[in-house]
């Protein structure tokens, strides 16, 4: 195995962890789970691009911004989730 495999390989793990992202929004953030939905559409269809070789050096850079920025917003979301609301009942109970 070439490291380029190992790298796709990491890419689509991420890829559907980030697709499952707004099901773990949705309850409690719904307007931030379907913001995501059209960066995770277009992350999808060029990702078929991508594995094809079909992309012009201009998409593939268009590619992986869409990607860092999916991979920011997924972060943003686990913090709002997980880590805000932990700071807020340490700070209301002081």
């Amino acid at each position: 195995m070439n490291e380029g495999d190992s790298d796709m390989g990491i890419f689509f793990l991420y890829l559907f962890i980030a697709s499952a992202t707004p099901l773990f929004l949705w309850k409690e953030k719904r307007k931030l789970a379907l913001a995501s939905l059209p960066l995770l559409i277009a992350m999808w269809v060029l990702s078929g691009f991508y594995v094809t070789d079909s992309l012009s050096s201009a998409a593939h850079t268009f590619f992986m911004v869409l990607f860092s920025f999916n991979v920011l917003m997924a972060h943003v979301a686990a913090i709002v989730l997980y880590v805000k609301p932990k700071w807020w009942k340490r700070y209301a109970s002081d």
